[in-house]
């Protein structure tokens, strides 16, 4: 079993790259977050106490969004494995062997990914720590602790969250029908389900309460619902994604008539017909662009209103701070879209080799490719920056001061289309060294 194991990652290591690089991530981001816990031990009072709620609030947001985000790349290696593993079942592997060892190889790649990210992390830690606590009173000039029980707390932290991000996939592992020995691998259909139904609901109550609550609160402690409305939105949305994705992209796409380029859509119809592999890299990048925007336009708002309370503006959120409360999340939230869609070209050779075979140049697939990424982006900035725009609206309708962080929007909107346009392009641009007729003749 152990060489099963084994010799099935490192056969499908590319596949398992996206789980393996949200792993170092998390990994980083928990060494940190382990890091302000030892210090906070080390310095005691009041400091030690800001720390340990920093850390906490860092590995709430790290925990939920490496969860959600490790749930789709998770699910999407095992989707891309799943002929294999058919057959195994034909050839009398048991089920339950499959599920254990596809859990197996999450472990491995949660426990390799951890110690990655904290062995990267660990020799920054001194300036991350002046970096991100520069002007905050009582914090200035902390020197980090990072020990042994820290690193151990750390990659158990991350191996939990990878074990219940991906034990979902595992179990789908174990029960693929055999007839998938014969299909080509994709994601399954995501449907709108009781259970997103339900999480929709509680969402939407969610933000009706925050709103509701907003004309009552003080304004020196309004940006912390403010701050809360848009991720919420975000989640909203991605709870009815299966009824918003498919019909948003082909609204928002459609201001680019079809006939104007075939490239355009291919990529369209492309996105719109892969309603899973689209889902799952329009996620995490929607909600990247709700944390970053919505930080800042509560943040702005609220000093807005002081401001014109008091006649003098509070400090705003400096850089160091929102890289240690969100950057985390960020991160995972950006490698996790760009890493499902680079772990997805693995199995769309045979696409591009058909589109080469209708005529297609070699200029034709890499535009599409290109055009994939520019509409899993735009979808993602769109719907992210409504979810900023209710977290603008509500503060203005509030307190009559509207605000809309466009630059945090920006920034992310940008830093997602690089590594999204190098996900798609760079897949592509490896495919078009295969020989079509040996990829069309491999089915």
């Amino acid at each position: 079993m152990l060489k099963l194991i084994f010799s099935d990652l490192l056969a499908g290591a590319r596949v398992w790259l996206g789980t393996l690089l949200i792993a170092a991530a998390t990994g980083a981001v928990a060494a940190v977050a382990a890091a302000e816990v030892q210090t906070a031990a080390r310095i005691g009072g009041n400091a030690g106490l800001a720390l340990y709620a920093i850390s906490g609030t860092v590995l709430v947001f790290t925990a939920v969004t490496a969860i959600v985000v490790l749930g789709a790349t998770t699910t999407l290696a095992v989707a891309l494995r799943q002929r294999g593993y058919a057959l195994w079942l034909l050839i009398g592997v048991r089920p339950a062997q499959v599920t254990g060892v596809v859990v197996a190889q999450v472990v491995l790649v949660a426990l390799a990914g951890a110690v990655a990210g904290c062995a990267v992390v660990v020799p920054v830690l001194p300036a991350f720590f002046r970096f991100s606590l520069t002007g905050s009173s009582g914090l200035d000039g902390i020197e980090p602790s990072f020990g042994l029980v820290a690193a151990a707390s750390a990659v158990l932290f991350v191996t939990m969250v990878v074990v219940l991000g991906g034990v979902r996939g595992a179990l789908r592992a174990g029960a693929a029908p055999v007839l998938h020995a014969l299909r080509e691998p994709d994601l399954p259909r995501r449907r709108m389900t009781a259970s997103r139904a339900l999480t929709a609901v509680l969402l939407a109550a969610a933000v009706t309460g925050l709103v509701t609550s907003l004309p009552t609160t003080a304004p020196d402690k309004l940006s912390v619902p403010l701050m809360l409305l848009a991720p919420l939105t975000a989640g909203l949305f991605a709870a009815v994604g299966p009824l918003l994705f498919h019909r948003f992209v082909l609204l928002w796409t459609a201001v680019v008539p079809a006939t104007s380029s075939a490239a355009w859509f291919l990529a369209r119809e492309s996105t719109s017909y892969n309603a899973g592999r689209s889902a799952a890299a329009i996620s995490p990048l929607m909600v990247a662009v709700a944390l970053a925007g919505g930080l800042y336009t509560a943040n702005r708002t609220a000093g807005a209103v002081i401001a014109a309370r008091t006649g003098e503006a509070p400090p705003g959120v400096s850089a160091g701070a929102a890289v240690l409360l969100i950057g985390g999340p960020l991160l995972l939230a950006v490698l996790g879209s760009a890493g499902t869609i680079f772990m997805s070209g693995r199995g769309r050779e045979r696409e591009i080799a058909l589109v080469q075979a209708a005529g297609g140049t070699r200029a034709t697939v890499l535009a599409i490719a290109a055009g994939e990424a520019v509409i899993y982006v735009g979808t993602a900035v769109l719907l992210g920056s409504a979810a900023v725009l209710v977290t603008s609206v509500a503060g203005g309708w509030a307190a009559g001061e509207w605000v809309f962080a466009a630059p945090a929007v920006g920034l992310v909107a940008a830093l997602g289309l690089v590594l999204t346009l190098l996900a798609t392009t760079a897949p592509a641009a490896h495919a078009l060294r295969e020989a079509v007729p040996r990829v069309l003749a491999a089915e």
